[in-house]
């Protein structure tokens, strides 16, 4: 995909995480939203900041200090 076509779609799916965040849709399923469409990592990545950045600030402040699950391997 053309960096041209990638900002005109980034910009629909911004406002599509917006409308779902603003929504009371879960951060869970947004997430998932977001990891379904088809666009580069960097762009998905900007999307799930723009989606934790609209959770309540108590809700990012305990998930920043959650405990992180040590991967196994």
């Amino acid at each position: 995909m053309s960096d041209t076509n990638v900002q005109p779609t980034l910009a629909r799916y911004r406002d599509t995480v917006t409308g779902l965040m603003e929504a009371g849709e879960s951060f869970a399923a947004v997430e998932h939203a977001i990891e379904d469409v088809k666009l580069p990592e960097d762009a998905k990545a900007a999307l799930w900041l723009l989606a934790f950045s609209l959770r309540d600030s108590a809700e990012q402040a305990r998930d920043t200090r959650a405990p992180r699950l040590a991967s196994v391997g």
